[in-house]
């Protein structure tokens, strides 16, 4: 009988006497389901780079490397590098780099070429490695990243939903946000405490807001929410609001992206 992918990479950990590192947030994604919903979401084709984030034992490597011209896998765990080059030797497309995804160069790892980034993030920096992506200078394609459940609702959260803050304006200021599906945690080897969800992300390659200055509008933004109960006059009483034709007396959860940006270039203007 065929081994399961849950019983590959427990073989795996034993044979290289390895055991999942907490310090690194390592859950091995063991259910082939999950990583054909992940490879499907990406949309791939042969011609395709892909950076994968976090690449671990190379089950999803693997998978991925099939499908597409060029697989860059990044992975911070050296030892697990090692086991992946030795697992996926017949494989001549995949470029293995350990190094630490925030400190990498995206658009330098590229070449010049367009690509997407997949990956199980660890959850312990999730929100940097989300901010990397939207923010690099070379944005990708496409984003397929599987998160905590909570932080994924966070990043989907439309106005007017408990979860709506200022990382899900962050996240939809910089790119269309599509919420795939839900991940068990049995899907995991060891079973991490809390549930996931596959994310697309659709960075946007001019912005989709008029902003005046993007640094003042997160603050605004930043500001607002730091208060959330409290109504936008009292949360943004440091700013210069006279004449604004938003209700201050509404609470910032209720204001869309649109609405912010306005907000925040009415202020802008007021204070040069």
């Amino acid at each position: 009988m065929t081994p399961s992918l849950s019983q590959i990479t427990r073989q795996l950990l034993e044979s290289y006497q390895r055991y999942p590192r907490k310090r690194l947030g390592q859950h091995f994604l063991i259910d082939p389901k999950v990583i054909e919903r992940i490879v499907a979401a990406a949309q791939l084709s042969q011609d395709d780079l892909v950076i994968e984030i976090g690449s671990g034992l190379g089950v999803m490597t693997a998978v991925l490397a099939k499908k597409v011209d060029h697989l860059i896998a990044v992975e911070i765990d050296k030892e697990l590098v090692k086991i992946s080059q030795d697992v996926l030797s017949r494989h001549k497309n995949i470029t293995f780099v350990s190094e630490d995804i925030l400190k990498v160069d995206l658009k330098k790892m590229a070449g010049g070429r367009k690509y997407k980034t997949v990956g199980n993030l660890p959850y312990y920096i999730t929100a940097p490695i989300i901010e990397k992506i939207i923010e690099a200078e070379e944005k990708p394609e496409l984003a397929v990243v599987m998160v905590q459940k909570e932080v994924a609702e966070r990043m989907a959260a439309s106005p007017g939903s408990k979860k709506y803050g200022s990382f899900s304006v962050f996240v939809q200021y910089h790119a269309q946000v599509e919420l795939d599906s839900f991940v068990s945690k049995s899907s995991f080897h060891p079973w991490p405490e809390v549930g996931s969800a596959i994310m697309v992300l659709k960075p946007y390659k001019t912005p989709k807001y008029d902003v005046k200055n993007e640094k003042f509008f997160f603050d605004v933004v930043h500001a607002a929410f730091q208060q959330r109960r409290k109504k936008l006059r009292n949360s943004l009483s440091d700013y210069k609001l006279e004449g604004v034709k938003i209700d201050l007396n509404r609470r910032p959860e209720m204001l869309s992206i649109k609405e912010f940006a306005a907000l925040a270039n009415y202020c802008y203007n007021l204070s040069t």
